[in-house]
């Protein structure tokens, strides 16, 4: 097979060959059996030497064998993941953020939690221009857990359009290093080396930051 012609002198240019970066299982028995064939048979191989090298050809071969069927395990693992996914997409869940949801009219649920009691507590939810909306006054909290109680509308009483929007804790008036929750909708998914799936149309968790998730 000729690569080509060179130009200044009309002969055929010699072809490149690209030597192979790993060997595969019929090269390893190819080798052995051009070992065979051209051995000196004046001096053959002794029984020793090819018992020898007939177990190192039965390890390589498991080496093979096992590579393949790890593979073929990272093969299930992914198809399985992808049906993980897959089987979110649309549902309801809840992790750790700042961004709460409204769909159809109707807030999808918040909490955050307080270290220790804390005196004129209030939530101030904004809409994706930064704008405060509404600031919901729910007094003196105990220590725990409490659940935000939104009912969708702005400060004037309108129903706000649906979308998301940032929850602010308030103690006193300042922003309160307390945890947030909010309850969000799984809108779509991100496969590769690492999944993620996208929360609210914009926001991308892992799978395992996911701490609940709604019937």
């Amino acid at each position: 097979m000729i690569a080509g012609v060179d130009e200044k002198t009309g002969q055929p240019l010699a072809l490149n060959r690209i030597p192979k970066k790993t060997l595969s299982r019929d090269d390893f028995i190819l080798l052995f059996i051009k070992q065979l064939q051209f051995q000196d048979p004046m001096k053959p191989i002794e029984n020793n030497e090819m018992a020898m090298q007939m177990a190192l050809f039965s390890q390589v071969d498991q080496l093979f064998k096992l590579n393949e069927g790890f593979e073929e395990f990272m093969q299930t693992v992914r198809e399985q993941r992808i049906s993980l996914l897959s089987s979110l997409v649309g549902r309801e869940v809840k992790i750790k953020g700042d961004y709460g949801r409204v769909e159809e009219g109707r807030f999808l649920g918040g909490e955050f939690e307080l270290e220790e009691p804390a005196g004129e507590v209030s939530v101030a939810i904004y809409d994706e221009k930064g704008r405060e909306i509404k600031r919901l006054e729910l007094g003196a909290l105990p220590v725990g857990k409490h659940h935000i109680e939104w009912d969708a509308t702005d400060k004037t009483g309108q129903t706000v359009p649906d979308g998301n929007y940032r929850i602010k804790i308030l103690v006193n008036g300042r922003p309160a290093e307390t945890t947030l929750w909010v309850y969000g909708r799984v809108t779509g998914a991100l496969l590769g080396d690492e999944a993620r799936l996208v929360i609210n149309g914009e926001n991308h968790v892992k799978p395992e930051e996911i701490e609940e998730i709604l019937l």
